[in-house]
């Protein structure tokens, strides 16, 4: 099974200082055969402009790429913010640009946000938030198709003004088995993003449970990202997801290539 770090962040990101370079060189230290950048890009962001200076991105890392196309292989992706109050806005964005590979991840509903101060949550119960995330994610993965995979499903585990922020996912699993559906049927896939393992302390985004109901549903495109915004974490706890991969019954992992699988 093929190790990658398929999700990944620097100074192209509103959120990251990282420079690129730094990424690669700690890939090839952790024995990674293939990487994607994956820097962020959503329409609407409260009080976070998360702009993406795609020209200048696309020529930082095409010249990264060829000095280290001996060493590791390296894809240019993007992580689009899906938001049903941007859909066209969205589309024409990714179908502008060259990307290899397109996370969808849900980072905002309504104009509201997860991260502090969290207007999301207000006035709401967890199950209320909670549910509130799934239905918006189904309804996100029904009405796009620019994306290759969806991004950390269970993201909101780590955000709420709640002494308990897990997810209880038994509660959501008409709307989660539907969210699989879909993806199954569009041909898409999800991540295990590793962030999990350092802010749950058990697993990464989502938890291995959610993987096996998506494998058995027929789902087969699966990928692994750190979404590491730091170089220390480029492929951190990979082989820990990839063991688990090879439990639940997986083949390998998929990469892609102008937003096409590879096989």
């Amino acid at each position: 099974m093929r190790k990658i770090d398929y999700h990944m962040h620097t100074w192209f990101s509103a959120d990251s200082e990282a420079n690129p370079r730094e990424h690669i060189l700690k890939a090839i230290e952790e024995g990674l055969e293939e990487i994607c950048f994956s820097d962020h890009r959503d329409f609407h962001y409260p009080y976070c402009p998360f702009e993406l200076d795609v020209e200048n991105y696309f020529h930082e890392i095409k010249l990264l790429k060829e000095e280290y196309k001996d060493q590791i292989k390296i894809k240019i992706g993007v992580e689009i913010g899906l938001d049903l109050d941007y859909i066209d806005e969205i589309n024409e964005f990714i179908d502008s640009y060259d990307f290899d590979y397109v996370i969808g991840s849900i980072h905002v509903i309504h104009q509201t946000e997860f991260y502090d101060p969290a207007d999301f949550f207000k006035g709401k119960t967890k199950g209320e938030a909670h549910r509130e995330f799934f239905m918006n994610t189904l309804e996100c993965v029904k009405t796009f198709d620019c994306f290759n995979c969806l991004g950390h499903l269970d993201y909101i585990a780590r955000y709420g003004p709640y002494k308990d922020k897990s997810v209880h996912h038994e509660l959501y699993k008409d709307i989660i088995d539907e969210i699989f559906n879909v993806l199954i049927e569009k041909n898409k896939g999800i991540e295990v993003n590793t962030s999990g393992y350092k802010d749950l302390k058990t697993c990464g985004f989502p938890n291995f449970e959610l993987v096996q109901r998506y494998y058995d549903l027929g789902g087969r495109i699966i990928t692994v990202g750190t979404d590491s915004h730091t170089s220390d974490r480029v492929g951190e706890h990979v082989d820990d997801v990839i063991k688990e991969y090879q439990r639940i019954g997986f083949e390998d992992i998929s990469t892609f290539s102008k937003r096409v699988r590879e096989e």
